[in-house]
């Protein structure tokens, strides 16, 4: 039976997380790890040359030894690791669900943030604070979208939740109540 690729990057990086929270080397893991997503990011095919039929077993080999030469043995051993199972096309995968929980353990939370114009500096640091202090979190992160078609007020997605405070919102709800 075959796994899926979410319940593989759940397994892996549950393991790795515990491994560096207990060895005391969850920054310094968690820096790697990004950058080393960073790297798939940058070089699209990379992925799906290591795990196709395009390049030979020789290439593919020479090509984990060049992606592992500037990371710790942890890190290094979890390249190794997914190549040799056959799981490459999981590491991304594993580097998002391991970010999952550092931010979990971290209480970062990532807000995607819909506004009708640019929020400035200020504005930023006021719906962090509030973002903060409603999710009980230490940081939060914005991802932020300008979207004229809201009208005005904010719309965020946070925590698996949506908090609406759009304009054109209110209005499709003042709407509903008047057509009653």
């Amino acid at each position: 039976m075959s796994l899926d690729k979410q319940t593989i990057a759940t397994r892996y990086a549950k393991a790795l997380f515990e491994l560096v929270k207990e060895n005391n080397t969850l920054d310094q893991t968690y820096q790697e790890l990004i950058s080393l997503r960073q790297i798939f990011e940058d070089n699209a095919g990379l992925e799906s040359a290591l795990a196709g039929v395009q390049l030979s077993l020789d290439e593919k080999k020479s090509l984990i030894s060049e992606l592992k030469k500037d990371f710790s043995p942890l890190v290094q051993n979890l390249i190794q690791m997914t190549f040799d199972y056959g799981r490459i096309n999981c590491l991304v995968a594993i580097v998002d669900e391991f970010e999952h929980r550092y931010d979990a353990d971290q209480k970062r939370l990532h807000a995607d943030v819909v506004t009708a114009i640019q929020l400035d500096k200020q504005q930023q640091d006021q719906l962090k604070a509030n973002l903060a202090t409603r999710f009980q979190a230490n940081e939060v992160v914005l991802h932020a979208k300008v979207d004229p078609e809201i009208l005005g007020g904010v719309i965020v997605h946070a925590d698996h939740k949506t908090l609406d405070g759009s304009l054109s919102s209110k209005i499709k709800q003042i709407r509903r109540l008047l057509v009653r």
